[in-house]
């Protein structure tokens, strides 16, 4: 997997400010997790399940190593569609961008 790029949105989705040189803030919530794999599993749900704020730009959810915050990766492909929407499919997926995300697999029962 890449690396994302650094590269800032003209503004989130939900800012309401209608100053798009307005910074505004990023809420960081670092929450640990043993892989990659997890990491990035877990980032998506978040952002889904957090999808109904209007201030949440989900498609630039990205995780990283506690100790190496810049060098962060990607969650979602999040690349511009031509209808203006953003594709909703997890990075490097399979297939045609746009198409809605696959269901993910089962977990398995606990023991």
């Amino acid at each position: 997997m890449r690396d994302a790029e650094n590269t800032p949105r003209a503004q989130f989705p939900g800012d309401r400010s209608g100053e798009a040189d307005e910074p505004g803030y990023v809420i960081h919530l670092p929450v640990r997790v043993p892989d990659l794999a997890a990491a990035t599993t877990l980032a998506g749900t978040v952002a889904i399940s957090l999808s109904f704020l209007v201030e949440l730009d989900a498609g630039e959810t990205t995780v990283s190593t506690a100790d190496d915050q810049n060098n962060r990766h990607r969650v979602f492909c999040d690349l511009l569609l031509p209808d203006r929407s953003r594709c909703p499919q997890r990075f490097e997926h399979e297939g045609p961008c746009g198409e809605p995300p696959s269901a993910p697999e089962p977990r398995p029962a606990s023991r």
